[in-house]
């Protein structure tokens, strides 16, 4: 059990980071309840109690299990989540920390403190599918209301091994309009556009350079996805217009130099991220090394 935290309500307890979780706090000793719209528990997932519920409706069990739970951890879409906090803050117990998953921060800070003083609220971004699993991997953090419960949670999750990175909402949705909506946009774009091309693929694979099949298998792994986690990554941040607009703008500068034959211009934009990028340069060439070996 983990000091101030020894049970955990997963509501979404059966999509991918709801198990994940389940899984993740069971070994570490905490009882978990779960709850979701079916009326039984996936097998993956662990919990101590379950109950079958649709979330922006609770019943009185699930209310119930809500006032016991130390934690509230909301695994569910953002419109769900949206709808659901202001209810599960109104019935949480006094001092119990309310946690949700969510890609974007701005639409979710605030809800809780405008109907409780008395909660707190953890707004965390795992910034990875739950598949490939906490160890080794980026988790940014914002304390919504501050409290003495978040920081155990915090705890948790660098004991399972990632790196947690505590951010404010207004620095949290800026930088990830880059590292999300600004990345995958780059990545939809080229995926969007191979069919437009006439791309071949068992020709064009078999003439691969590493940096193409290091990018294919960008463009392969959301194009095996929920769309719908992209989608509400490009138009929920508050930044996106901006990220892509300027990526646009970008393209077509660089479209320009080539057709007006402006070389030393092209070769300036070429090197135009060493600057930005040194602080980290010799762990990204190390990591770009590593996957070229492998590509």
């Amino acid at each position: 059990m983990t000091e101030g935290i020894s049970n955990v309500l997963i509501l979404g307890v059966n999509g991918g980071f709801g198990a994940t979780f389940s899984a993740l706090l069971s070994d570490s000793g905490i009882d978990v309840y779960g709850t979701d719209r079916a009326g039984h528990p996936q097998s993956k997932v662990r919990c101590v109690r379950y109950a079958a519920c649709d979330v922006t409706a609770p019943t009185e069990e699930v209310k119930a299990m809500a006032r016991q739970a130390d934690c509230l951890l909301f695994c569910l879409p953002e419109a769900v989540v949206l709808t659901a906090l202001e209810t599960f803050a109104a019935v949480a117990a006094p001092g119990a920390l309310l946690v949700d998953t969510l890609s974007i921060k701005t639409p979710v800070a605030g809800i809780v403190k405008g109907v409780r003083g008395d909660v707190q609220h953890l707004s965390i971004n795992p910034m990875f599918a739950p598949e490939v699993g906490f160890a080794g991997q980026n988790v940014a953090a914002v304390a919504v209301v501050d409290g003495p419960r978040w920081a155990p949670f915090v705890s948790l999750m660098e004991a399972w091994g990632s790196r947690v990175v505590l951010m404010n909402v207004d620095d949290h949705d800026r930088q990830t309009a880059i590292t999300q909506v600004a990345t995958h946009a780059a990545i939809l774009g080229f995926g969007y556009c191979l069919e437009r091309l006439g791309y071949d693929a068992e020709t064009a694979w078999s003439i691969a350079t590493p940096p193409h099949r290091m990018l294919m298998a960008l463009v392969a792994r959301i194009a095996s996805k929920d769309p719908e986690v992209y989608w509400e990554i490009q138009v929920d941040n508050p930044f996106a217009e901006q990220a892509r607009a300027t990526l646009l703008e970008c393209l077509k500068d660089i479209d320009d130099m080539v057709r007006q034959n402006q070389r030393k211009a092209f070769h300036n934009a070429a090197v135009a991220s060493k600057e930005v990028l040194a602080p980290i340069m010799p762990a990204l060439m190390e990591l770009s090394d590593r996957l070229i070996r492998s590509a």
